[in-house]
Formats: C-alpha cells, structure tokens, sequence
C-alpha cells in the first residue's frame, strides 16, 4: 500500500507541524500499523519543497516516494488513486485526493471544516481540541502575517485515531 501525504498548505499557520507527520507515519506503516510496510508519497508543489523537506527527510528511501514539484495537477490526480488513504492539511491537494476517490483525512485548524472539508463517501476531518472560531480570534490579534502556527493543538494520538477509523470504515 501506498500512504499518501499533503504535508503542505498556502498559509503557515494551517500547517501540522512535520514532526508529527513524521510520528503518524510512523505510528501507520510500522509492524502492527494498518499501512504496515507501506512507501510513502509525499505531495506538493515545488514552490513548496522547504514546507515538506523535513518530512521528505524522515522516511526511509526505499519507502518514500518524493512527488513534491515533480507532478503536475492531473498526474498527481493519477497517482492519488493509486494511494490507500490521504492524509494532509486542508488545501487543494486534500480536494483532489477526495476527488479521486480515496480515504482522504484533511487536517483542520485556522480554517472552517464545516465550508471547506473534504467530500464524499471516503472523507473525514479531524481538528485540535480549539475550535475555528477560537483560533480566527488569534489571527485577528496578531494579523494575519504574524500569528505562529496555529495547528499546535492537533495530536499524533487524535490523528492516527481519525485515520485508523477512516481505513476501517473504507474496507
């Protein structure tokens, strides 16, 4: 199997932090993991190579498979159905991986699942213990450049449960 990840977003505070992508892959394709012995797909846009490097860095190279800025929309499109589960930051890769078909699990902080979660039979979110609204009051304190990561709150154990819920029901 393939396990498919969007470590990436167009604004930094909607990003998980990689160290716990890291810690999910971990947890997923080691013995025992529902993706036991899984490679792993990283996805992105070239531009956003520095975002996924940490990540791209953590995997084993015979597991991983580095797509980040070598697939355009619609080969990423074909690849994702190829996949076993999504699991990435709300962003359009999330959609298209959706889109695709796939068990897709978008990553939610400082944007509102209830508008912008994935769709379809397959899809689940899953966010930290702040609601939207919460962290909405952030950026307006601090403006929209200047407020950290707002993804802190999103556990390893919350998103591996999400996920292993997600393959299960997918069966």
């Amino acid at each position: 199997p393939v396990l498919a990840l969007g470590p990436t977003a167009n604004w930094m505070p909607k990003q998980w932090p990689a160290d716990r992508f890291v810690e999910l892959t971990r947890r997923l394709t080691s013995s025992g993991g529902p993706l036991e012995g899984a490679r792993v797909a990283v996805f992105g846009a070239e531009k956003e190579r520095p975002m996924a490097q940490p990540l791209i860095d953590a995997i084993a190279r015979t597991r991983l498979i580095d797509l980040v800025g070598r697939v355009d929309v619609l080969n990423a499109y074909g690849c994702l159905t190829r996949c076993a589960v999504y699991i990435g930051n709300d962003s359009g890769l999330m959609h298209l991986a959706a889109a695709a078909g796939i068990p897709t699990l978008g990553l939610f902080g400082p944007s509102p699942e209830y508008h912008y979660a994935p769709w379809g039979e397959h899809a689940a979110w899953v966010r930290g213990s702040r609601s939207y609204d919460e962290l909405w009051r952030e950026v307006e304190a601090h403006g929209s450049k200047n407020v950290g990561n707002l993804m802190g709150d999103l556990e390893v154990d919350n998103v591996e449960q999400a996920a292993r819920a997600l393959l299960e029901k997918s069966r």
